[in-house]
């Protein structure tokens, strides 16, 4: 299960690994490799299907998508690593964590949640893989718009509205089923929050309907060593939609690493 994925800079610090949110791939942390690629490596991976990487052979679950990563770290010799995932990137940073734990030293949690879906959730990820499969890839630009950014965003910032439809019009439909699939099967991250032990940063967004402030907040209160930021004006993609706030928090999250 090779993946495609970013690779800049170099630095005495842990590397620091993004996992990118659906449906969107890597490229999605372009801010993040500018800003923490001048004295740390930065890697950022397509999971398969999605961007450059080939598409999964059968349908995985949130663990594929894991073992991925782990085999990523090994390909590239990294030990430990600062693990971020956005979204559907905290799914699998979830998976990770139970995985591989002594390999992680510190976590970013982004605009995602804990808890498995809800029955409407589970219907809705099942309606949206069946329109992906008739329809194709540019569904999914349609119906995620208004779920993904802020109104403001959509309203204001039209080159980034058009960046973030490029990157899912770059990603394989299978790949896209594969990944819903996997969603809405996940596993409940709940009983894992308490026993998460390295410092970790929970950041979203305050107008993130996905996983909102409130979410959030639960989640950060369960893990012992973390810190929530609310990034304002911004939705479910915070690092995109706020890259400054967003890079200021994680830059204070990984200089209290060393």
């Amino acid at each position: 299960m090779a993946m495609s994925y970013r690779d800049l800079g170099e630095g005495q610090g842990d590397p620091l690994v993004l996992l990118h949110a659906f449906p969107l791939n890597g490229r999605m942390f372009e801010p993040q490799m500018a800003a923490f690629s001048v004295d740390r490596r930065v890697v950022a991976p397509d999971y398969p299907g999605f961007g450059r990487s080939p598409r999964t052979p059968a349908q995985p679950d949130v663990r594929y998508y894991a073992e991925a990563v782990r085999g990523l770290l090994d390909r590239l010799g990294l030990e430990r690593v600062v693990l971020g995932g956005v979204s559907m990137g905290g799914y699998v940073a979830f998976e990770c964590m139970r995985l591989f734990p002594e390999r992680v030293s510190a976590l970013v949690l982004a605009n995602t949640r804990p808890d498995p879906d809800s029955e409407e959730a589970r219907e809705t990820r099942k309606e949206m893989a069946r329109r992906v499969a008739t329809e194709g890839i540019g569904a999914l630009a349609e119906i995620q718009m208004e779920r993904l950014l802020a109104p403001a965003t959509r309203e204001n910032d039209e080159e980034l509205v058009e960046r973030v439809r490029a990157m899912i019009l770059e990603n394989s439909p299978d790949g896209a089923v594969a990944a819903l699939g996997a969603m809405r099967e996940r596993p409940d991250s709940t009983p894992l929050l308490t026993e998460i032990e390295v410092p970790t940063l929970v950041v979203g967004g305050e107008e993130d309907s996905i996983s909102s402030p409130e979410v959030m907040s639960r989640m950060a209160e369960k893990i012992p060593n973390s810190r929530h930021v609310s990034l304002p004006r911004a939705g479910h993609l915070s690092s995109l939609e706020a890259p400054e706030g967003f890079n200021v928090a994680l830059k204070e999250l990984l200089e209290g690493l060393r």
